[in-house]
């Protein structure tokens, strides 16, 4: 399992894709078994705790709050895929975008 939960826990560079392009930022994950910690952090949004973080060996999942441009609480679903770069959607309001992360080299 450590193997697998090494695989997530890194520095990705993020970018979610939105009407107006693409909105970057960098998350930084830590798992300690099932339980995923972390921030993401980025020029518009500033720096959000990734709360209620799961990953299951196969499905990644946590939200992060923001006040811009109202209070939301956005919900991130990933899978990693077979170059070990991060897949999913998030959630937000009624929206569901895609995003893509892919991890740093150490």
């Amino acid at each position: 399992m450590s193997t697998v939960a090494n695989a997530i826990d890194c520095v990705w560079d993020f970018a979610v894709k939105v009407p107006t392009g693409e909105q970057k930022s960098v998350v930084t994950l830590k798992s300690e078994g099932s339980v995923v910690t972390g921030t993401m952090n980025s020029e518009t949004y500033g720096i959000q705790e990734i709360e209620e973080g799961s990953w299951d060996g196969e499905t990644l999942i946590w939200k992060s709050k923001t006040t811009k441009p109202m209070k939301l609480t956005l919900t991130y679903t990933a899978k990693l895929d077979e170059n070990n770069n991060m897949e999913g959607t998030v959630k937000v309001a009624m929206a569901k975008m895609k995003f893509v992360g892919i991890a740093r080299k150490a």
